[in-house]
């Protein structure tokens, strides 16, 4: 059987970051094909992009794109929080947590649904800083991913803890405090 070809990282982003997207992938696997598991689709700002499940960049190679200036570090920032290295993921979304651009958002709430305890209660601890609009306006535009990110924090949560009282569901509850607030802008 015949293997698909790897996912696109540029088409993680909308169109206007692709460019800087293609640059930034070029730096992280130059001359390679470097494998990235295929992605989930959302919704940012009315486009279709695909966020990857996973990505598998040498860990130098990314510290050295986030260290680009502007965009293209941001773009290697959120392309870290897929890196199959946990302790990579939690780095790169500390740096991110304080940010406000519409396009990091679903890199963040991906990570809501992975059952990473102590990368789960750094954004719960963020919660108070996030963008409560651009985390609104998503939410909102991606009705299913909520849901399913929701689903994954109780189907892990109800074999390993009490739903009531854990950091995923009361992400999830305050998620959905956005999106509401969103609806009503």
């Amino acid at each position: 059987m015949q293997q698909p070809p790897p996912a696109d990282p540029a088409l993680a982003f909308p169109s206007a970051f692709r460019d800087a997207a293609a640059r930034i992938a070029l730096r992280l696997a130059p001359g390679e094909i470097c494998p990235i598991s295929s992605g989930y689709d959302v919704i940012v700002q009315g486009e279709t992009v695909t966020i990857p499940r996973r990505v598998y960049y040498r860990t130098e190679r990314l510290d050295s794109a986030i260290a680009a200036p502007g965009s293209e570090g941001m773009i290697a920032l959120c392309l870290g929080t897929r890196h199959h290295d946990g302790f990579v993921r939690e780095r790169c979304l500390l740096r991110l947590l304080g940010e406000r651009q519409d396009w990091i958002v679903p890199f963040v709430v991906q990570l809501v649904g992975e059952y990473v305890a102590e990368i789960i209660a750094r954004i719960e601890a963020a919660l108070p800083q996030l963008d409560a609009g651009a985390y609104g306006r998503f939410l909102l535009e991606n009705p299913r991913y909520l849901r399913t990110t929701e689903s994954r924090v109780h189907s892990y949560y109800y074999v390993h803890a009490d739903p009531r009282e854990n950091a995923g569901t009361r992400i999830i509850a305050a998620f959905r405090r956005m999106r509401d607030a969103a609806t009503k802008a």
